[in-house]
């Protein structure tokens, strides 16, 4: 018996029968949040055994729980799909006696100091930084480095808590509203302009499966703010190569990844073509990400890794892939008011994917987290360009059929 650690959302993104069949080589727990406890159960069927937690992101028992319930039925995995999840499983399979290290291994995913240190020891160039607990410090970095700098929680998911501050005003503004106990978990860097890129790899016994490199068409603060944020699948360039490459070196050289392991990396190419680090996690990256890599390669790369994971037996002649299709992807953030109408289908020819999960009805506040995406959706194209051409027209498709009643400003 496997326990995999999972939101919700992620476990209401794949088919029943995707499910289902990783339940052939060994059963499957499933742990997640009671908030959506009915849809799941709707979903999935009863197949499945299902741990329900209230608060499940954030509370603490969690922990404790699935420890006693996995070692009371001899559990022999622990595994997660999500950020939040990444510590946590590591902790609960190392206090089980499954894994010796993860614990340590999965820190350098979650805590951004540790991890730009240790790529910074490898001559690899990262944003300057700091820890900081205090507005001396705060100031003290901005007198050496400059304006603008970004302000975030050093373990921080989803772009939650993220500021960039572009003057002593903002300086002033964002450090009025801090309270005391929120100084002991922050990093402050250098602002670095560039092209932002987003690459997400598959390992399998070791070796990549597919690498696959992406440029936002926004940042991740953009997107918070209300812009629609695409995902535009790179041509073949040297550019592309370049990023490949650098992934490469990070998971053989760089950093502690497992023999079948599922990376996201945030890089910036500044105007001089030369790769930022941003950040590295060992999952996939968030939105439809899933699903446009799905339909780039032809294989659900979150399955195929669980599988992998819960089946020593499972192929191991899967050879490394070239994109079927050049693809992007579409998310919309949700505007702050009630949504009156959205569409469920959308008819363009080169829209491959298309998921409305807004409520009409529902009222909404600008997103928090990175993942309240109301509209998710796929695209294709013969090139970056016209894949970024499709996502604009796409865009404007969905605005057009989506309707708010705005909230009223005072």
């Amino acid at each position: 018996m496997n326990i995999l650690l999972c939101p919700p959302k992620i476990l209401l993104q794949h088919s029943p029968n995707a499910w289902h069949e990783l339940q052939q080589s060994t059963p499957l727990v499933i742990a997640t949040c009671a908030s959506q406890k009915a849809a799941i159960l709707q979903h999935m069927g009863n197949d499945f055994t299902f741990l329900f937690y209230e608060n499940f992101n954030d509370n603490p028992l969690v922990e404790l729980d699935i420890y006693h319930y996995a070692r009371s039925n001899n559990a022999s995995g622990i595994y997660f799909l999500a950020e939040i999840d990444v510590l946590r499983a590591a902790r609960i399979s190392d206090r089980l006696g499954l894994t010796q290290g993860r614990e340590n291994a999965a820190i350098l995913f979650r805590d951004k100091f540790l991890m730009k240190s240790r790529v910074q020891q490898y001559q690899l160039p990262i944003p300057a930084m700091a820890r900081v607990g205090n507005a001396t410090a705060m100031a003290s970095f901005i007198a050496q480095h400059g304006y603008p700098c970004v302000i975030k929680p050093n373990d921080g998911r989803g772009s939650l808590g993220v500021v960039v501050l572009k003057n002593e005003g903002q300086l002033f503004k964002y450090l009025a509203q801090m309270k005391s106990s929120e100084y002991h978990n922050l990093l402050i860097e250098k602002f670095i302009e560039g092209e932002a890129y987003q690459i997400n790899a598959l390992y399998l016994q070791g070796k990549p499966i597919f690498i696959s490199a992406s440029r936002a068409t926004v940042s991740c603060l953009d997107f918070l703010s209300g812009q629609t944020l695409g995902l535009v699948m790179e041509d073949d360039n040297p550019l592309h190569q370049k990023l490949i490459d650098y992934t490469k070196y990070l998971a053989k050289e760089v950093f502690p990844i497992e023999k079948n392991t599922l990376l996201h990396l945030e890089v910036f190419v500044d105007q001089g073509g030369n790769i930022i680090f941003g950040e590295l996690a060992c999952r996939l990256g968030g939105c439809f990400v899933n699903e446009e890599l799905g339909a780039a390669f032809g294989l659900d790369p979150r399955m195929t890794w669980l599988k992998a994971c819960l089946n020593e037996t499972y192929p191991r002649d899967l050879a490394q892939r070239i994109p079927v299709i050049r693809v992007g992807q579409l998310n919309v953030p949700p505007s702050q008011g009630t949504l009156q109408a959205i569409a469920d289908k959308c008819p363009l020819p080169f829209v491959i994917n298309y998921r409305a999960t807004g409520v009409v009805g529902r009222h909404y506040d600008v997103m928090k987290l990175t993942n309240g995406e109301i509209v998710s959706a796929i695209v294709e194209g013969e090139s970056s360009r016209e894949i970024e051409e499709h996502l604009a027209m796409l865009t404007q498709w969905v605005i057009d059929n989506t309707h708010w009643v705005k909230d009223t400003v005072h």
